[in-house]
């Protein structure tokens, strides 16, 4: 992420074109986490909450038009902060030249009804980021620390203390060049030093102040790769610009996007350095901050839920697929039973013939034609005759759980498919439908319900994804199986014509028509096949038919068994579905995560 001080610079610049010149005053604080706070500024304008982040890979600061839930308590730094800045007006922001650390000047009234100056001071720098309020300067211009929303004691940093009554001290600079004091001479002697590295490492290792962005950027304007003596003067030029743009704030906000057209980074500067995928620019640097980390959160959201969600259902199969192999053994034990009952005939017949202590014996089988001979272990501990009585009961015992084994075997079998097709509908999936297929899983009771009755939810709920054929019918394709249950069992008419792939897990698939064309049948079942594990595969079967002869199978959503079907092979290339994979009719104005 590139949150450096050139992007604070320009939410510096924003905030004060947007609050200090209209006069803005600190209307309510709130603490939303321990890692993030929101301060309400009435001017002019309309209420315009300002988001300050310290999180270690997220930490920034921007105007933001999203909606938070406030916390009903407030932390003890919210109620310091509120104690002491609410109804300020912000008259001023200041940023060191080249650091991430802003400033915020309030002006308050004390105790006795004087204006005082207090400090909202912002350090945004990765782990070390964080938010703390300082008292009025004294003579000195020195200020007491009130409070920190993350307290640093001297037992994790001796040289800067940050908690209550104790003296702020700014952070400390790098061990680098600082570019404001540097020379000419001294910049080409440096380079001269590091002659034959990467231009962008040797200039991001040794000057202050400039991200991996932006000595990339300096390294690509100058067209250097390597370090010569002779980039020395180019290097220096471009180096010049960037500072340049930075005091005059000349900036253009843009939105890097990968090759898939989703949020990778951004900066406020043109990039000249070649990037993977397109940019787009904003007005903006706060509306840009706002799309980038909403993706970013939701992102991290659907990763972390997709690893959870992934592991429970892997684990579910393997304990499944265990529990199938040891049903087999027991079945293949229970096709025994015929065996036993001719062991146990057999040492009945020949009891007289068989020596006590045996441990085995060779009998002729009276039930074949054939001269056959059986051979028969034996306990050597007990009589022949109790050895046959022991085989009746594994007789008896074979035979009556034979069908009860058969039965298992069946249910088990049928939670192996079942776990299979939430597992293909884990896969390439956005956040709400992960969050479909969790509450799938904890009606089924392979999660644990929440403790706690969740908060509300917001939003309209997901629905199957919507097509239209190039000849104009409707076409639905479910997501997880509760949009497949949803489709089949609420949605579709009875007449309407239903979709899947053969014995593959996959997406149900129904074409809104009494009466659909061929040609629409056809690219139904591409459809199907394309949202199915048979998508890189050639001639997938799909079956289809009415969706009147489709019939739940067992209580888990989207399980059906169907009948009266036909079957098409198809091959589902992306380029014969492109078309119609444009006319999917979801609201897609958010990038696909």
């Amino acid at each position: 992420m590139a949150f450096d001080a050139f992007v604070l610079n320009a939410v510096a610049r924003e905030i004060e074109e947007n609050i200090i010149k209209n006069g803005g005053r600190l209307n309510r604080i709130y603490q939303l986490n321990p890692r993030e706070v929101l301060l309400y500024i009435r001017g002019e304008v309309p209420l315009q909450p300002l988001f300050i982040s310290i999180h270690a890979q997220r930490g920034r600061l921007n105007f933001t038009d999203r909606h938070f839930s406030h916390p009903l308590t407030p932390p003890p730094f919210c109620m310091l902060a509120r104690k002491h800045l609410v109804n300020g007006l912000l008259v001023s922001l200041e940023q060191p030249p080249l650091e991430r650390v802003l400033y915020l000047h309030f002006s308050v009234l004390n105790a006795r009804g004087q204006r005082v100056q207090k400090t909202l001071a912002v350090e945004i720098m990765g782990r070390h980021s964080n938010l703390v309020l300082l008292d009025t300067p004294d003579e000195e211009n020195k200020q007491i620390i009130l409070g920190a929303l993350k307290p640093i004691p001297p037992s994790i940093n001796r040289y800067r203390v940050l908690l209550p009554n104790h003296l702020y001290l700014p952070p400390p600079p790098q061990e680098k060049l600082h570019p404001y004091a540097l020379s000419y001479e001294h910049f080409c002697q440096e380079i001269n030093r590091l002659q034959g590295r990467p231009a962008a490492r040797a200039l991001l290792e040794n000057l202050q102040g400039f991200s991996p962005f932006l000595t990339a950027e300096i390294a690509a304007r100058a067209d250097s790769a390597n370090l010569t003596a002779a980039d020395a003067p180019i290097l220096w030029q471009k180096m010049q610009e960037l500072i340049e743009i930075y005091q005059e704030g000349k900036w253009e906000p843009v939105l890097f996007l990968d090759q898939k057209n989703r949020p990778a980074d951004y900066h406020v500067l043109r990039p000249a350095q070649p990037l993977p995928g397109n940019c787009r620019f904003s007005p903006s640097i706060s509306a840009l901050l706002d799309e980038f980390y909403i993706f970013q959160e939701k992102n991290e959201k659907r990763k972390t839920l997709f690893t959870m969600l992934s592991r429970v259902v892997e684990q579910t199969l393997k304990k499944n697929r265990r529990k199938e192999k040891n049903q087999l053994r027991e079945l293949a034990g229970a096709a025994k039973a015929d065996f036993y009952r001719q062991c146990g005939e057999l040492l009945l017949i020949n009891l007289k013939q068989i020596p006590n202590n045996s441990k085995e014996v060779r009998l002729k089988n009276a039930f074949q034609e054939k001269e056959e001979f059986i051979k028969i272990k034996l306990d050597p501990q007990i009589s022949p005759s109790l050895n046959a009585q022991r085989y009746f009961r594994k007789y008896r015992k074979a035979r009556q759980g034979e069908k009860k084994i058969a039965a298992q075997l069946r249910k088990t079998r049928r939670e192996i498919t079942y776990l299979e097709s939430v597992f293909f509908a884990l896969e390439k999936t956005d956040l709400g439908v992960l969050q479909e297929i969790r509450e799938e899983l904890i009606a089924t009771g392979y999660l644990p319900a929440p403790s706690k009755t969740p908060a509300k939810k917001t939003g309209k709920k997901l629905f199957p994804l919507k097509f239209v054929s190039s000849q104009g019918e409707e076409i639905l394709a479910g997501q997880n199986n509760l949009q497949n249950e949803h489709l089949v069992h609420q949605l579709a008419a009875k007449t309407d014509l239903w979709l899947h792939v053969k014995d593959l897990p996959g997406a149900h698939v129904v074409v809104k028509s009494e009466e659909p064309r061929q040609e629409t049948i056809l690219e139904a079942a591409l459809l199907a096949a394309y949202y199915s594990r048979g998508a890189h595969s050639s001639n997938v079967p799909v079956d289809y038919t009415q969706v009147k002869n489709v019939r739940r199978l067992g209580n888990k959503p989207g399980m059906v068994t169907y009948s009266n079907f036909k079957t098409m092979y198809v091959t589902p290339h992306r380029e014969k579905l492109q078309a119609i994979l444009n006319k999917d009719l979801k609201n897609k104005k958010q990038p696909e995560i």
